[in-house]
């Protein structure tokens, strides 16, 4: 029975950046991911995605398990690696080509290429999303409850599908998510499985990328906010902590 550790999220989860180079083969093994998934004794498959969203996040857990698992061969762990609320895709006939962003990923959803990908701090690429592009971010500004809402149903999404399939599996904030005291995205907060989330309550300033920037861990090879490989090794063993207090995999 092969043990693999499916590893989903945006660029944090991926390591980007650790080496400077947007996406690599290194950059995936020494991602917290990976880290965590050795310490387990787990085979790491990292599918995570340079600049994904968190309904991109979740859609790639579930084509991944539709086109690769197989429960006989194969015992399945996943860490689902969120990323920030304040991020969109939109669907798009026109086709997009994000494989070149995620060259690396031990698997590529090819569904991702057929959304518009908006982020704060993009503007776009060519004429379209340029024009595109700024109505999104004024709805996003404006609409952080919203956001927040339905990355907390990409949450409960992946929770209850990965527990009918009695697959074991660990959530973290690779940036940050919720916005606590608000009685709207506490709703559904409520029912999301705290054991196996590791610090779903926290503070923006327990993300990963936040935690440790506020630390003062500075990589200087990177372009964009990525951290190197020491926050990913500190990250991987708080994660293993959590796991084992929690019994998130035997339990």
């Amino acid at each position: 029975m092969e043990k693999i550790m499916l590893i989903a999220g945006c660029s944090h989860a991926a390591g980007s950046e650790i080496n400077g180079q947007e996406d690599s083969v290194y950059n995936r093994q020494q991602s917290y991911g990976a880290q965590l998934a050795r310490i387990l004794g787990y085979k790491p498959v990292n599918i995570a995605l340079n600049g994904a969203s968190n309904s991109c996040i979740a859609r790639s857990i579930l084509k991944w398990f539709q086109h690769n698992y197989k429960p006989n061969q194969m015992e399945v762990f996943v860490l689902a690696s969120w990323t920030e609320s304040i991020r969109l895709e939109v669907a798009s006939n026109r086709g997009f080509w994000y494989n070149g962003s995620s060259k690396s990923a031990d698997w590529f959803d090819d569904t991702t290429n057929s959304y518009f990908r908006i982020n704060f701090g993009w503007e776009g690429g060519d004429p379209e999303e340029k024009e595109l592009f700024p109505r999104y971010h004024k709805f996003m500004a404006e609409n952080e409850t919203m956001l927040e809402i339905m990355s907390a149903n990409n949450v409960l999404q992946i929770q209850y599908f990965l527990k009918s399939l009695n697959v074991k599996y660990v959530m973290c904030n690779a940036m940050h998510m919720f916005t606590l005291g608000s009685k709207h995205v506490q709703e559904y907060l409520d029912l999301i499985d705290k054991q196996c989330y590791y610090k779903l309550n926290g503070t923006k300033d327990e993300a990963f990328f936040w935690k440790y920037r506020n630390l003062g861990y500075e990589n200087p090879n990177a372009k964009y906010w990525h951290h190197d490989e020491t926050p990913h090794r500190l990250y991987a063993e708080e994660l293993y902590k959590f796991i084992e207090e929690n019994k998130c995999l035997h339990g």
